[in-house]
């Protein structure tokens, strides 16, 4: 019936063969090299989630009912790969949901009874999918009889339309139990007194002070010594910084399979062996959409086409071939199939119905009686007022002056508007609308030719897509080592492209289309790993090795012990410059920055909130330590991001600062909790689940 498309609109034998084997080979040869039970089960594991396990069959059964709604909803038998990609994600949320979630909820006692899931459907105020699944589209309000006929018939609905529903019923579940934990969460959120008078004070207190510093780059980073135990005792303080999830780093080359000689002399002998009966032919359009893509319908006006055919379709009569010719990595011929005398542009105003395969006949009849209303003289204007949905459309439906080659409009469309007469009144189709058009205007007509075009793209054949590709086995057969890759990579002139944490479930390698697979492989392979199985990505022949594996968990101190390093000298730096500070005897901010050899800055009107100092950068310590101490107090040297500095206080404006509007900041420390409470709640919750993902093991 109506209403489930559009639930749809909104919202091989072989193969067979090949996939049994190979699911057949990878049992037996887990039977015989395991012999343990409790390993053929950890290898159908596709995650561990608070500490149960998620087994593959439960995954795919997941995976197939999403793929069936997809279908369902597309109106497709089959889907590619980037909506796989989407509903393997959609999977893999909808597991986190039960095992993290629900759990959570039935924890709680959070529910949704019957009667309020009947109350979100039929009540006074439906949910929002409801509202826009048995929408009226005359009065854009929800169509109650339909709704209630609907419900009323579900158990006479063909399966998979039963099926289209149960998800829609799912949906509306899961979204009102997770604003009930959300707002459980926000609610819970209490701001005290002290809290609003602390948030009232930040937020009006400014200081105005005096500051020198000693940057750390006065030191050379040469005359500071950093020994082992400088590097684990830093490391062993500041480890959390550390963690790293599961990634991989590799390394690969890839060889472009492109055109030899031969497929060129291959494409264009094809378009000369096809001239012959282009020429001959009558029906031109016939003949394009039979041997090349299809024909295009376009009127070109002089000017309009590429300069190698312009000039000769203008003085040429209808039937004329040009060519062969060459252009945009094609062999063309093309041939004057038609000489009309058209305007140049026309003037149109319109009525714009939305259509889908709901209420296309409904829509269809009313565009029939506005078209006849409109013939016989009623008012357009007030056509276009009581019925057309287009809001952008000028004064009386007028979508202005329009040019007929506009990719805004499809071709009926335009067919319609430039083969009538003025004050013409038109039925035609747009995309995903019907129209009534009236032809209120139009220039004078010029010359138009169209022209039929054959052509052959030049390829890469058979024969030149095995040259490359014997040409990257012979690459992977010469590498043994990570420096064996770079060496040969380098003899053979091939671009080596580094690729670093790559995550187990990045649909693509960098550079590399549709390289999912590669991904794959790499979370199975071994550092130092060269990946033999060699295929095509997106035109070129790919080889790649592993160069390092990321366990997850903290990274490894030689991994980045350059950056700790680093951290360690400004440490030691700043331990340097705090000594050299404390030893002036200063009595001023001014004597401190003589004695230093650098000059006094001047900071005003600095708040908790300010991000950053004049001529000094993001340094939040000193913005910290300037709020806090007294006036005219020369502070204790502070070691911040680029530097060691020493403060004075000039002033501090406090006005405004007492506790006295208690409503309004706790009001806004309330909209940073309920902030946070949406976007954290459901992702701290994942983070304690204590997640064990193994999916790349599987796709």
């Amino acid at each position: 019936m109506a209403i489930i498309q559009t639930i749809r609109t909104r919202a091989g034998v072989l193969l067979m063969v090949v996939v049994g084997a190979a699911l057949f080979a990878f049992i037996m040869g887990d039977l015989l090299t395991s012999g343990s039970s409790l390993n053929r089960k950890s290898q159908t594991v596709v995650a561990e989630i608070n500490n149960k396990k998620v087994g593959y069959q439960e995954y795919q059964k997941i995976l197939t009912y999403l793929e069936n709604i997809s279908k369902s909803q597309y109106q497709v038998t089959t889907l590619n790969e980037e909506m796989y990609e989407r509903i393997r994600t959609q999977a893999w949320q909808d597991i986190l949901q039960e095992y993290v979630l629900t759990r959570e909820l039935d924890k709680l006692g959070i529910a949704v009874p019957d009667e309020e899931f009947s109350d979100l459907v039929q009540g006074q105020d439906p949910h929002p999918y409801i509202k826009q699944l048995f929408q009226n589209p005359e009065t854009g309000t929800i169509d109650r009889l339909q709704l209630t006929n609907f419900i009323r018939r579900i158990g006479e609905l063909p399966e998979s339309q039963k099926l289209m529903w149960s998800y829609y019923e799912n949906l509306i579940t899961k979204e009102r139990l997770f604003n009930k934990y959300q707002t459980l969460i926000r609610k819970g959120l209490y701001v005290n007194k002290l809290q609003a008078e602390e948030r009232g004070i930040e937020m009006n207190t400014a200081v105005d002070f005096s500051f020198t510093q000693k940057p750390y780059t006065a030191i050379s980073d040469s005359t500071i010594s950093v020994n082992e135990a400088d590097l684990k005792t830093y490391y062993k303080i500041h480890k959390e910084q550390y963690k790293q999830e599961e990634t991989r780093n590799l390394m690969y080359v890839a060889i472009e399979v492109v055109p030899f000689e031969r497929d060129f002399l291959d494409a264009e002998n094809w378009v000369k062996d096809i001239l012959p009966d282009f020429k001959e032919v009558e029906d031109v359009r016939q003949f394009v959409n039979f041997n090349s893509p299809p024909y295009n319908p376009a009127n070109y006006k002089k000017g309009e086409l590429p300069d190698t055919l312009d000039e000769f379709m203008f003085n040429a009569e209808i039937g004329d071939v040009y060519g062969p010719y060459f252009e945009d990595n094609a062999y063309k011929i093309a041939k004057l199939a038609e000489i009309n005398y058209l305007p140049d542009s026309v003037r149109v105003s319109h009525i714009m119905l939305p259509v889908d395969q709901n209420n296309i006949m409904q829509m269809q009849t009313l565009a029939d009686s506005l078209a006849e209303l409109a013939t016989k003289g009623y008012s357009f204007s007030t056509l276009v007022e009581q019925n057309s949905a287009d809001i952008s459309a000028g004064p009386g439906g007028d979508i202005g002056w329009i040019k007929e080659n506009n990719n805004a409009y499809t071709q009926m469309f335009i067919d319609s508007c430039f083969y009538a007469e003025k004050e013409d009144v038109k039925i035609t189709y747009n995309e995903n609308s019907l129209h009534i058009v009236k032809i209120t205007d139009k220039s004078k007509p010029v010359k138009k030719v169209q022209v039929g075009i054959i052509y052959r793209e030049v390829e890469p054949g058979g024969q030149t897509d095995q040259h490359f590709y014997t040409k990257a086995v012979e690459f992977a057969s010469s590498v043994h080592s990570v420096e064996d890759f770079e060496t040969v990579a380098k003899n053979k002139n091939l671009t080596l492209v580094p690729v670093y944490d790559i995550n187990p479930m990045d649909n693509n390698v960098q550079g590399l289309e549709q390289s999912r697979s590669i991904v794959h492989w790499a979370f199975k392979a071994e550092e130092g790993e060269l990946m033999k199985d060699i295929k095509n990505y997106g035109g070129k022949y790919v080889v790649a090795m592993v160069t390092k594996v990321n366990n997850k968990g903290y990274t490894p101190l030689e991994d980045i012990e350059e950056n700790i390093k680093a951290e360690v000298i400004k440490q030691k730096k700043a331990e340097l410059i705090i000594d050299e500070i404390n030893n002036t005897d200063a009595a001023s901010i001014d004597e401190l920055a003589e004695k230093l050899g650098f000059g006094v800055e001047s900071a005003t009107g600095i708040r908790f909130t300010t991000y950053s100092l004049p001529n000094a950068g993001r340094e939040p310590k000193v913005i910290a330590a300037a709020i806090s101490i007294e006036v005219n107090t020369l502070s204790e040297p502070i070691a911040g991001e680029n530097g060691v500095y020493v403060i004075y206080v000039d002033n501090k404006n406090e006005e405004g600062a007492q506790y006295n509007n208690e409503a309004y900041f706790k009001n806004n420390i309330e909209s940073s909790y309920k902030a946070r409470a949406n976007r954290s709640a459901y992702e701290t919750l994942i983070d304690m689940a204590n997640i064990k993902d193994n999916r790349v093991k599987f796709f």
